[in-house]
Parts: structure tokens; sequence; C-alpha cells
């Protein structure tokens, strides 16, 4: 008898469920997770094109390459998990894409301070053409950073999406298995 009333409260959550899931939150699609990879890969491709105008450059900026290399090994293995797994994005891994877009983005944005800064420092000391040097960098990184930022807003949104969802489905699971529960408390006080 209760595993009648089990089934027939799932079965009865189930049709219910159904009817409510045009309301339900969804995860990102596949679809919309690859796309946001190749999103990402371009973001990053544009972040390594930076790196070598960087050490081309040299000085001080050329310090923080090395750092920023790692960052970027980081991402691109990242990325290329994501790839042979797109639904692993609704995971713990979605999470680290949307830390690297974000570390990346802050990075340029360091970039793009620093070499301003060494062009006016260039530029009065009458070093004109090497001043054009900063200045050409950090043009270069304010670019990438404007990039690998609209990409990670974009990750950031999908990501949300997927955690709104799962806790959307995990507060339905509780119901359900509070309502079993009882139904199952119920029917043993019937019989006692």
């Amino acid at each position: 008898m209760r595993c009648w009333l089990v089934v027939m409260l799932l079965l009865s959550t189930g049709v219910a469920n159904s009817q409510q899931q045009k309301e339900e939150r969804t995860f990102p699609a596949k679809d919309q997770v690859q796309l946001l990879l190749t999103q990402s890969e371009r973001a990053f491709d544009a972040y390594e094109q930076v790196l070598k105008l960087e050490t081309q450059v040299g000085g001080d900026l050329a310090r923080t390459v090395t750092k920023d290399r790692g960052s970027l090994t980081a991402a691109r293995a990242l990325l290329a998990r994501l790839k042979e797994r797109p639904e692993g994005f609704n995971g713990p891994v979605g999470f680290l894409l949307v830390g690297n877009l974000d570390d990346g983005t802050r990075d340029m944005s360091v970039c793009m301070g620093q070499a301003g800064v060494q062009s006016g420092i260039q530029a009065l000391a009458g070093n004109a053409s090497e001043g054009q040097r900063y200045v050409g960098l950090a043009q270069a990184c304010g670019d990438a950073s404007t990039l690998l930022y609209t990409v990670s807003e974009t990750a950031f949104n999908m990501y949300s999406q997927f955690l709104l969802a799962q806790d959307e489905m995990t507060t339905k699971a509780a119901s359900s298995l509070e309502r079993c529960v009882n139904i199952l408390k119920e029917n043993q006080q019937q019989r006692q």
C-alpha cells in the first residue's frame, strides 16, 4: 500500500511539474555553452596577443607576463575540458571559467593602466616614439579587457541561470521528498 501511495504521489508530482515546466528556470543549453566557449577562446586569443606585445615592449610590464601566461594556460586547459564536455559548465567548472575571464579582464585593465602611465613618463622624458609604443600597448590592453569583460558578463549570467535552476530543482525535490515522508508517517500512524 505504501509503495502505491508513493508511486501515485510521484506520478502526480510529475504531471504537475510538466504543466508548470514553462514557468521553471532552465539550465543553460549545450549550444549556448558552446557559443560561450567560442567567444571565450577569441577573448583569450586577444589576451595572448597582448602578452606578446608586453614582452616586446619590455620594461616593468614584461615582469607580469609570466604570471599572466600561467593564467592563460589554466584558462586554455579549462576551455579544452569544457569543449569535451560542455555540460560541465553547469557545475564547478563553469564557476572556474567565470573566474578565469574575470582574472583576464583585471590583468588587461592593469596592463592598460601601467602602459598609460609609462606612455606619459616617456612623453615627459621626450621619448615620443617610445611613448607611442606604450600608447599602442595601452589601447591593445583596453581592447582585450573589454572583450574579456563582455564574455565574462555572458558567462556570469549563464552561470547565474544554472545556479537559479539548480536551486529551484533542489527545492522542488526536497518538497516532494517531504511530502512522501509525511505520507509514510501518516500511513504508519494509521496502522498503529
